[in-house]
């Protein structure tokens, strides 16, 4: 079961670890550096899909992602730090990986885009683990 969070009310989630989904806003088009290619994300909502495991678990990497001053680490950082972007919700699943059931389920769904290659280093079966939302 995934929990969905009105906004980064996330404290509830402090000692446990698991997978999450952010809902993010872009206002207006920014360019990120992905692969060393430019990619331009335009204006829309996303998908970003991760999971906590480590140290601090789905607290800390979650309080993590909604700050704007942080150093660059993951892919997601790009887009998190700018200031035409706004994490709109945050979804939970606790105490289960399913980061890649997830991003599969959306590689299904004509209604969202895959960013190749973003977010899925440190996974060999997914192209992406960020979507584009895609008016139909």
């Amino acid at each position: 079961m995934i929990t969905i969070l009105p906004g980064p009310i996330i404290n509830f989630t402090v000692g446990l670890k698991g997978s999450y989904i952010l809902f993010i806003r872009i206002n207006e088009e920014i360019t990120i550096i992905l692969q060393n290619k430019e990619i331009e994300l335009k204006s829309g909502y996303y998908l970003y899909i991760g999971s906590a495991f480590g140290a601090g678990g789905l607290a800390s990497r979650l309080h993590r992602h909604i700050r704007k001053s942080k150093k660059k680490h993951w892919h997601i950082d790009q887009v998190t730090m700018s200031k035409s972007t706004s994490i709109e919700g945050i979804g939970v699943s606790i105490g289960k990986n399913i980061e890649c059931q997830i991003s599969s389920k959306l590689l299904d769904t004509a209604s969202f885009e895959p960013i190749v290659g973003f977010g899925n280093s440190d996974c060999k079966s997914c192209p992406s683990h960020f979507f584009h939302f895609i008016d139909q």
